[in-house]
C-alpha cells in the first residue's frame, strides 16, 4: 500500500513541478515581451540626452507620425533586424548595453554625429523597411517610375534602403544635430 501512495506522491510532485515551471515560463515570457515593447519607441530611446536631436527629427518625419494616417513607426522597426526573433533580441540586447555604456562613459560632446550618419547602413535594417513595405516589388512593377527607382535594389546592386533613402525616419536631422551642438557648447562654457 505504501508503494502505491509513494507513486501517487511522486506523480503529484512531478505535476506540481511542471505547473510551477509552466507558470515561471509564462511569467518570464510575458515580462520579456512587456520589456521589449516598453523599450521599443521614442519615449524610451529619447530619454538619453544624446538622442534628443534624433527624436525631434523623427517626430517631424512621416515615419514618426507626421502623416495623414497618424501611423508611428517605432525606433526598433528600423534600427533592429526583423529576420529572426533570436537575432532581434540579440541585437536589441547588444545595442542596449552599448548605448547605456556610451551614455555613462563617453564624452558625448566629442561624438561626430554627422560622421556617424554616413554609416547609417550599419544601424538601419532593410528587414524593418520590408516588414511595412512588403508589397514594394509588386507595387513597383505596375509603376515604371517606381520600378526604375528600385530596380537596383531588386537586382541586388544597392545593398540597403538607406543608401538611397538617406534621410528616412529623421526629417532635417542635420538641423537638429547642429542646434543640439550649439546648445551643448553653450552649456559647457
Amino acid at each position: 500500500m505504501s508503494n502505491k501512495n509513494e507513486k501517487v506522491s511522486v506523480k503529484k510532485l512531478i505535476l506540481f513541478v511542471l505547473c510551477i515551471g509552466a507558470l515561471i515560463g509564462f511569467l518570464s515570457s510575458y515580462t520579456t515581451a512587456v520589456i521589449v515593447e516598453k523599450t521599443a519607441g521614442k519615449e524610451f530611446c529619447a530619454q538619453c540626452h544624446t538622442m534628443e536631436p534624433m527624436a525631434q527629427a523623427y517626430s517631424m518625419d512621416v515615419h514618426g507620425g507626421n502623416n495623414k494616417q497618424g501611423i508611428v513607426v517605432k525606433c526598433v522597426e528600423c534600427h533592429l533586424p526583423h529576420n529572426t526573433l533570436i537575432g532581434y533580441l540579440f541585437e536589441k540586447s547588444k545595442t542596449g548595453i552599448h548605448d547605456v555604456w556610451a551614455e555613462l562613459t563617453y564624452d558625448k560632446s566629442k561624438i561626430n554625429w554627422e560622421e556617424k550618419r554616413k554609416h547609417r547602413s550599419t544601424f538601419t535594417y532593410d528587414s524593418g523597411c520590408l516588414k511595412c513595405h512588403e508589397n514594394l516589388q509588386d507595387a513597383t512593377m505596375g509603376s515604371p517610375k517606381a520600378f526604375i527607382a528600385h530596380k537596383d535594389y531588386f537586382l541586388n546592386k544597392t545593398k540597403k534602403c538607406v543608401e538611397c533613402h538617406k534621410n528616412v525616419g529623421h526629417q532635417n536631422l542635420g538641423h537638429y544635430l547642429k542646434k543640439a551642438s550649439l546648445t551643448f557648447n553653450k552649456e559647457v562654457k
